[in-house]
């Protein structure tokens, strides 16, 4: 991830139309009392902007895995003319272990898109918050066993030998010819993608209704942006743009341990990251619009 600054007319529209991304995706929770709640830089934005980040490009959606699967299920069911599924086990593959919510008839390709040949649309981050173990030296095993296939799936779509002009410094350049390396072997055994996503799959079930604590296993950050199962309900609302976002009640404690005690700061410009896309269209969105 990085940054580069978008023009404003160009990034109120890239907020408009996540904004319309992220209400069908409330309505139709809502409707079927699935729970969720802002995580990252969208409960930042909640909390400190009242709406996004103002260099920010997208929502992130955080549910736990009973709540993502009744999610899954509704959404084939009543989104599927809108929006198509995007992740590892879905039809529509992508470049991380992440699910997406993604629009029809638009465009968003980031860099990482574009080397491993994906054009998806605009789409709504969904991390899946998982069971984890709450001793200490057991969370750091299974941390390092979920990032093992977290790496292996994105050197495996990723083609980093595309990227290397994005890399300044030797050190970049080095660890992305070794990730090179590494997914051009993957891509030469048969059947290796279903085997990463398999094993993975498994492992992230391990914790499953056993511990009272909750992470993205996808997310490197994992032992750190936990949720615990007291602190998150009653979930609040709060305003965001011209709607609400729900947040866990215990929000603040939530983000100050992902992002720091500063996090009402803004930080600088040298700290500040988006996804700037390679690809834009907005498609017929803003048809009939003035």
């Amino acid at each position: 991830m990085s940054f580069r600054q978008y023009d404003d007319e160009t990034l109120a529209k890239v907020h408009e139309v996540n904004l319309a991304i992220y209400k069908d995706f409330a309505d139709l929770c809502d409707r079927h009392g699935i729970s969720y709640f802002g995580i990252a830089g969208t409960a930042i934005g909640a909390l400190r902007h009242k709406g996004f980040i103002p260099w920010d490009d997208d929502i992130d959606i955080a549910m736990l895995r009973s709540d993502y699967e009744q999610f899954v299920k509704y959404a084939k069911e009543e989104l599927s003319d809108k929006y198509y599924l995007m992740g590892p086990e879905f039809e529509h593959k992508y470049y991380n272990l992440k699910p997406h919510l993604v629009l029809k008839g638009t465009t968003f390709v980031t860099n990482e898109a574009w080397s491993a040949g994906y054009k998806p649309g605009f789409f709504l981050d969904l991390f899946i918050y998982d069971n984890i173990p709450e001793d200490a030296k057991e969370l750091a095993k299974y941390h390092r066993q979920c990032k093992i296939y977290t790496v292996l799936w994105f050197a495996y779509h990723v083609h980093f030998e595309k990227l290397l002009s994005t890399q300044d410094s030797a050190a970049g350049k080095v660890k992305y010819l070794i990730s090179f390396l590494l997914g051009s072997v993957l891509r030469l055994i048969p059947g290796s993608e279903s085997w990463i996503w398999k094993r993975y799959d498994r492992l992230s079930k391990k914790y499953y209704g056993k511990t009272k604590r909750y992470s993205s296993l996808t997310d490197y950050g994992m032992t750190y942006m936990y949720v615990a199962r007291d602190e998150m309900f009653p979930l609040v609302e709060l305003p965001f743009e011209n709607t609400t976002m729900k947040l866990i009640r215990e929000n603040k404690k939530q983000v100050a341990r992902h992002m720091g005690p500063d996090y009402m700061q803004l930080p600088p410009v040298e700290k500040r990251t988006n996804h700037y896309p390679r690809e834009l269209d907005f498609g017929s969105f803003f048809e009939g619009q003035e």
